[in-house]
């Protein structure tokens, strides 16, 4: 294997006014400049992903770096932190890291001598915070157990004062402006960028919030050199993210072992998300099998989820499969454990969890502020032996039954607010 089992994981974010600038005296690159920059980018990043080398796996994996380069404009090309507006990071189109399908995740870049004006109607989502990062999403950012950073800080809306319709207002800033009464969130001098995380268990019912961001003091807009530069630094966009997020995937292979999921040391030493425990692993089952996964459930519990992706830690796509379950969404058993089947043919069971297909991949859970965090227990057997290793009282979920579930799922995950 051909990669580094030293952590390749960038947790957001970016300082992105230090992309270089060109000279005044030279010619700014053309349309065809940029473009012949961007050609190795596929072909580097179908190696690195060691995928099947087939039609099928060639047309997927040039969708997913050309979303990566869609991703890479959005946050990174037009990104300005004179004029900055909240844009999608990741979602099913934008497919890294993993992303957790009840998350609506929106990012911004800032100036951390800036002050900010934060404000917006909270809605009704589980909860909404946002996390001021550090990093650099276009060279490798190396978060391991020996890194020295503080922990980003992450403000939560709950936090800030409502009025009769839920709006809230609140500064970001370095020092709190003088006379200045209102919510007020200190801006640390590091940051360089927003990560905002708007959770919505109940995809259909919850309301997700509306945010606007504006910056109070004079700025000066992007110069058309630092446009330019960023342009012909997007490459480095698109590598950088697919690669540390394939290193991932191998590094919980490797260090997690195959069909267990552990808790993530990785995500303790580094995690900027007060109360949240990440367990990671790697699944690897054929078609005639299936993985049970059990667990206690705390008692107490913000939010808790379970999800399955891809070699890639791209998410299975959680519009078209039920890829992931959530508190809201899942059955608990009689015995009040949470029992969940990992498998590519349907089982039949109400809390399957679909692999697409997938050979192997990671299985991923979180427990948020939570009385405890379980470790589960996860059990490989053969398909056709489900009912086994489920109480008898499970119920029978049936194809007619299935697919309508699956269309409510699939209309409930459209109408969350992710663009």
């Amino acid at each position: 294997m051909r990669f580094s089992t030293g952590l390749a994981f960038a947790l957001g974010a970016t300082t992105l006014l230090t992309a270089p600038l060109a000279a005044q005296d030279k010619p700014l690159p053309t349309w065809a400049d940029q473009m012949e920059a961007l050609k190795p980018v596929g072909k580097q990043m179908l190696e690195l992903a060691e995928r099947d080398d087939t039609e099928a796996r060639r047309t997927e994996m040039n969708q997913y770096v050309l979303g990566s380069l869609a991703n890479g404009y959005l946050n990174y090309v037009r990104a300005d932190p004179a004029k900055p507006t909240f844009t999608p990071l990741w979602n099913y189109a934008f497919d890294y890291g993993g992303p957790n399908p009840d998350y609506a995740y929106m990012f911004t870049v800032i100036d951390p001598k800036g002050i900010y004006r934060i404000s917006g109607y909270r809605g009704t989502s589980r909860f909404v915070e946002i996390t001021q990062q550090n990093g650099d999403f276009t060279s490798k950012a190396v978060y391991d157990a020996t890194a020295k950073n503080a922990p980003a800080p992450t403000n939560d809306l709950d936090q800030l004062t409502l009025d009769e319709n839920r709006y809230f207002s609140v500064i970001l800033s370095a020092e709190r402006p003088e006379g200045y009464t209102g919510d007020w969130w200190p801006l640390m001098p590091t940051t360089g960028s927003l990560l905002m995380r708007k959770n919505a268990a109940d995809w259909k019912k919850e309301i997700d919030p509306r945010i606007a961001i504006n910056r109070l003091d004079e700025a000066t807009p992007l110069t058309t050199e630092q446009m330019a530069a960023r342009f012909s630094n997007l490459k480095n966009w698109i590598a950088t993210r697919i690669e540390s997020e394939i290193t991932l995937t191998r590094y919980y292979r490797e260090h997690h072992g195959i069909n267990t999921i552990k808790k993530s040391q990785l995500m303790a030493a580094t995690n900027p998300f007060k109360g949240q425990v990440y367990l990671d692993g790697a699944f690897e089952i054929e078609a005639d099998e299936a993985l049970v996964l059990e667990t206690r459930v705390p008692e107490k519990c913000r939010y808790w989820q379970i999800l399955v992706a891809d070699d890639r830690f791209a998410t299975i796509n959680w519009v078209n499969h039920q890829s992931s379950l959530n508190d809201t969404q899942v059955r608990l058993d009689s015995d009040g454990k949470f029992r969940a089947v990992i498998s590519e043919k349907d089982p039949g069971v109400p809390n399957w969890l679909d692999t697409a297909g997938e050979k192997w991949g990671i299985m991923q859970m979180r427990w948020n502020r939570c009385n405890e965090a379980p470790d589960p227990v996860v059990t490989k057997i053969k398909l056709k032996d489900v009912r086994k290793h489920v109480p008898k009282d499970t119920p029978v979920i049936t194809p007619k039954q299935r697919k309508a579930e699956l269309l409510e799922r699939r209309e409930a995950a459209q109408l969350r607010q992710l663009w």
